[in-house]
């Protein structure tokens, strides 16, 4: 009877892991955490008095994710970027970008050892609202806030254990463009456009237990 007990525990278990599994890399919600960082950036502005272009210094910051995948081959999401840029030719010191945005995932999903290890190459389009904190345009001290918009285009893979934790890096190119009015009247209308190459590393967990 003890053996029998023992036999019955041992299929079911081995029926239980590979649905959990399944389940983990089909249609698990996420979230997720990452290191965001920029390089070989370019700022362009344009006024009503010409239009200039600035090399960047890297830029760092972090993204929190949520992330649902709706199908075997698409996940959808949104995110919250935060990001520190600062112009190579110091026009103005580091500020702050903040992005709300939504996003769509094609990936394919592979199983690198049964039931426990999945590997999930992808390209990712994020697209939203972006708020900037840089400097008032009529020379104060102070800072004015420049409303405006991203987009990225990102290549990734991630790589998530049966347990549902696991991390991934992307790579790819970033645009935010935002805009100003300089009420003093010299220069008109503003608009700041960065980009730059996007290197993301991060951490994720799925909810499947």
């Amino acid at each position: 009877m003890s053996s029998l007990r023992w036999i019955v525990v041992g299929v079911l278990l081995l029926v239980a892991a590979p649905a959990q599994a399944q389940g983990l890399s089909d249609r698990s919600p996420r979230i997720a955490v990452n290191l965001a960082l920029g390089f070989a950036g370019e700022l362009e502005t344009d006024t009503d008095l010409g239009d200039a272009d600035t090399d960047l210094d890297p830029s760092i910051g972090f993204d929190l994710r949520g992330e649902l995948p709706v199908l075997d081959f698409l996940v959808i999401g949104a995110w919250f970027q935060f990001l520190s840029v600062e112009p190579d030719a110091n026009a103005w010191d580091r500020e702050e970008t903040f992005s709300f945005d939504a996003f769509v995932r094609v990936r394919w999903v592979f199983e690198v050892i049964a039931d426990t290890l999945f590997i999930e190459p992808y390209a990712m389009l994020p697209v939203g609202f972006s708020l900037a904190v840089l400097p008032e345009l009529d020379g104060g001290d102070g800072d004015d806030i420049y409303p405006g918009w991203n987009i990225s285009v990102l290549l990734g893979a991630q790589l998530l254990h049966s347990s549902g934790v696991g991390g991934y890096l992307e790579i790819g190119w970033r645009h935010v463009e935002v805009y100003g009015d300089d009420v003093s009247g010299i220069l008109g209308d503003v608009s700041h456009a960065l980009n730059e190459m996007a290197l993301n590393l991060g951490f994720v967990y799925a909810f499947g237990r």
